[in-house]
């Protein structure tokens, strides 16, 4: 019946892998496998109650490092980094040569703001298995954070897709960055890519500017420009440019109203400019609606 429950889960199917779970819990309460299985389930759901099924496994097999990795997981599938950090610190302090463990470790830093530290971590990993392609485009995110790293960060992503070249996260990973530096036709095509392996990936359907829903609304229409505007190249220079263009311009045209020109060519620069600005700002936030953790 576990196993049931587990390839169940494994399938996605997170309702009935909660059934035979509790089920297998009826008949043996005191076995902590269903009750992390239901919790797993729950998170995937983004059911708050998640952790709680955790502790209960941790409660019957204290000695389990497995138990603190799926309490940690329950709070990661949900978005809150920063509650995963502590028993995923206790999961490694139990076993410091699992490279899993170190890998989700690195990540869950670089999530809370401390990629430093992030990569330290994820390097222990790589040093303990150099072919994790995952672990490598973890690596990649977290130098991408740093200053002066991006060329051994684009080194990582290149190594993660030659382990694993049909892998959506990584596919993904590779989507935004090259969006953010203006390819919009490559950025598609890889988003694309990972939706071909896995149909559910929420960040490739916000890359390509797919509704959330079944039906198109205004908000996905307005995602779709916005996103135009997010793809152009030079955003290094482009965004202080359209900060200072959006404040300044209106300013001098009202305090020193000139010639009519000077107005018709100024004013919509001033437009475009915080069309720009409000395009990087909204597509964040509906990334965030969405339960996409940009890193």
């Amino acid at each position: 019946m576990r196993r049931q429950a587990q390839f169940l889960l494994q399938a996605r199917r997170y309702k009935e892998t909660m059934e035979l779970a509790l089920k297998a819990i009826a008949i043996f309460p005191e076995d902590p496998r269903p009750y992390a299985l239901v919790a797993l389930a729950m998170a995937r759901q983004n059911q708050s109650e998640a952790p709680e099924w955790a502790l209960k496994a941790i409660a019957r097999q204290p000695e389990n490092v497995l138990w603190r990795v799926a309490l940690s997981d329950t709070y990661t599938l949900r978005g809150k980094w920063k509650q995963a950090l502590k028993p995923m610190s206790e999961a490694v302090a139990m076993d410091p040569m699992n490279p899993r463990f170190q890998s989700m470790l690195g990540l869950i830093l670089v999530h809370c703001k401390r990629p430093a530290e992030g990569v330290l971590y994820l390097k222990r990993s790589l040093e303990l298995d150099p072919t994790s392609a995952l672990t490598h485009q973890r690596m990649s995110v977290a130098l991408s954070k740093q200053l002066g790293k991006n060329k051994l960060a684009e080194e990582h992503l290149r190594k993660a897709l030659e382990l694993q070249p049909d892998n959506p996260d990584i596919k993904n990973t590779l989507g935004w960055r090259l969006l953010g530096r203006g390819h919009r036709e490559e950025a598609e095509t890889a988003f694309y890519e990972a939706l071909r392996v896995d149909p559910t990936q929420v960040a490739s359907k916000l890359g390509i500017g797919a509704p959330a829903g079944i039906k198109k609304g205004r908000t996905d229409m307005i995602l779709r420009m916005s996103l135009r505007f997010y793809s152009l190249r030079y955003r290094i220079i482009l965004v202080p440019a359209a900060a200072v263009s959006a404040i300044e311009i209106p300013q001098l045209i009202l305090t020193h109203p000139g010639s009519w020109i000077f107005t018709a060519v100024s004013l919509p620069v001033a437009v475009l400019s915080w069309c720009y600005i409000f395009s990087l700002v909204y597509v964040r936030v509906i990334g965030k609606r969405r339960g996409i953790q940009f890193v």
